[in-house]
């Protein structure tokens, strides 16, 4: 340990380095201006890991023959995320959405208590929530609303039935297929009419 601790001194210290001139390294270092910024202790550490990308799911990340979990996790099935690990140390892994570093996970059966009932506290919210979009999103889907192209003052949306609102739906699309074969405006003779007798026959 003392030879590389002389060797690393006598290679900052007195070694003229020829990429930077001529100069030490740490000559160098004492004459770069570039401002100095403190950063997270956890940061470097974080980028000195090895990376992978992976897609979250139903039994969190599976990674070298684990499924890593966290309550963070939940409600994030298909999301593609990008971790962190030390190779050769399964004990934890970092995730990342994009830069944000989003959790530590843990791989299943090793959480502690408090970190299960993170996890269980967690899921109940993210079900909550995601029960409250469906309903949202279903009362929305009885919701007729006037169509925004017409000239006319938009009538006021309601609510109605299920069954009235798909009788409509099939109503609206028959007017407007109708619409689309019309021949009226070409002149021609629509086919599906009573054909009258021709007087010169």
């Amino acid at each position: 340990m003392k030879r590389f601790a002389d060797w690393a001194r006598w290679y900052n210290t007195s070694h003229r380095h020829r990429m930077l001139g001529g100069r030490t390294p740490l000559q160098a270092w004492e004459e770069d201006p570039a401002p100095l910024r403190r950063v997270p202790t956890e940061q470097p550490s974080h980028l000195m890991l090895a990376g992978a990308e992976r897609i979250v799911q139903k039994d969190g990340i599976n990674f070298h023959g684990l499924a890593y979990v966290a309550p963070e996790l939940y409600g994030r099935g298909g999301q593609r995320v990008q971790i962190r690990y030390m190779p050769h140390d399964d004990r934890t892994i970092e995730v990342y959405l994009g830069t944000e570093h989003l959790c530590t996970a843990y791989p299943t059966g090793q959480l502690t208590p408090a970190q299960t009932d993170a996890f269980r506290e967690h899921a109940r919210a993210e079900a909550e929530r995601l029960g409250r979009e469906r309903r949202r999103a279903s009362r929305q889907a009885r919701c007729t609303l006037a169509p925004m192209t017409s000239d006319s003052a938009p009538a006021e949306s309601r609510l109605v039935p299920v069954a009235d609102g798909r009788d409509r739906t099939q109503r609206d699309r028959d007017r407007a297929l109708a619409a689309r074969a019309s021949t009226s405006l070409l002149g021609l003779i629509d086919p599906t009419a009573t054909a009258t007798a021709d007087p010169e026959s």
